[in-house]
């Protein structure tokens, strides 16, 4: 498919291979018939034909080569909210750019970028200039590129403003709290304790960067952590009898769930951070009395804390250039668009982390 010439504004297009016959560089506007995911109800992805915009003056067009499956679109797929459907979906995606508006900058046809932005599970795409990022090429393998998740989570570590020496506890390691702990290895950090569910969590957390796995349903968690990380001594004046505290500066907590919620506020101490890196989706119910007796710093690393999330994204894109961040060994199903329905049903398989869908 080729982005075709209708009436209206003009762009700049700068590839005179393309477009011999326009000296000028700009051409009226254009469209793109692009085949996307589409979600028609639960459990069902197909693939369906959309037209989409040209891109503005400030915009380029994007032939996606790669989107990456999000938790946010599995919970899609197993919706149970009619309203959730018809959908489309994605915005972890990469790919090549094809058109450059008049008014950009920093991007030429043929360059790899890394994009921001919604409804990305598409053969291509528009992105505004500030939602891309350049990426070295020639990239042969496009997964790795998919930028926007672990970006999110050298977000929630730079959130966390982590000290020399602090023991930093993750509760939850889907590949959220597996990146965390791939950032928290170039942390400050004296230890880096892990905690899940699944002892396939656990095992892939110490390949990606914990010193201790544990799980988290283990009733004497606490103590088993204190053995390792013996609790900062506190002055008694600011310690309350009954909430000593746990053995952790910094919790993560990665999981998104209510049970890994109380966890990760258990093992805070007294005066520590608790990072609510995983979406609580809904009304949370948490223990008030406890974070206010121990003097719980909490602190949200939604992406959306970020005054300038592109600047992330730059040193995201640094990090796996030089190899300190690797996605590929965080990627555990792949699949080509036409194939996306199979991906999708293996979401939930216990040795699933992340998906990615080629295009």
């Amino acid at each position: 498919m080729r982005w075709q010439d209708v009436e209206g504004p003009t762009l700049a297009f700068r590839d005179p291979r393309r477009f011999p016959h326009r000296p000028s560089g700009r051409i009226s506007r254009t469209i793109m018939k692009s085949q996307a995911l589409h979600f028609p109800l639960k459990g069902t992805v197909e693939i369906k034909e959309r037209t989409i915009a040209a891109p503005g003056p400030d915009e380029i067009g994007v032939r996606v080569r790669a989107c990456g499956v999000c938790h946010g679109d599995v919970s899609l797929f197993h919706s149970d909210r009619a309203e959730s459907f018809p959908a489309f979906a994605g915005h972890e995606a990469a790919g090549e750019v094809e058109v450059v508006g008049a008014e950009v900058t920093r991007f030429k046809i043929g360059d790899a970028v890394a994009l921001l932005g919604q409804e990305r599970f598409s053969t291509h795409t528009v992105a505004k200039e500030s939602q891309a990022m350049l990426i070295p090429g020639p990239v042969e393998d496009w997964s790795r590129w998919v930028v926007e998740p672990i970006a999110c989570c050298v977000n929630g570590v730079a959130v966390a403003a982590i000290q020399p020496d602090d023991v930093v506890a993750v509760v939850g390691c889907g590949f959220m709290g597996l990146g965390l702990l791939q950032c928290l290895r170039h942390s400050p950090a004296r230890l880096r304790i892990a905690l899940a569910l699944r002892d396939f969590s656990l095992e892939q957390a110490l390949r990606n960067g914990a010193d201790e796995a544990l799980r988290s349903d283990a009733n004497d968690v606490v103590a088993q952590i204190a053995k390792f990380a013996p609790a900062r001594p506190m002055p008694n004046q600011y310690v309350v009898p009954g909430f000593e505290g746990g053995p952790c500066d910094v919790v993560f907590e990665a999981s998104g769930s209510a049970s890994g919620l109380k966890r990760a506020s258990e093992l805070v101490r007294v005066g520590g951070t608790l990072v609510m890196f995983g979406h609580q989706e809904g009304a949370a119910t948490v223990d008030g009395t406890l974070w206010h007796m121990r003097g719980i710093r909490v602190l949200n690393a939604s992406p959306m804390i970020a005054t300038d999330f592109t600047q992330i994204f730059y040193r995201t894109v640094g990090l796996l250039k030089c190899g300190a961040l690797n996605m590929a060994d965080l990627i555990t199903h792949r699949a080509p668009m036409d194939e996306a329905q199979r991906l999708f049903d293996h979401s939930k398989d216990k040795t699933y982390i992340k998906g990615v869908i080629s295009f």
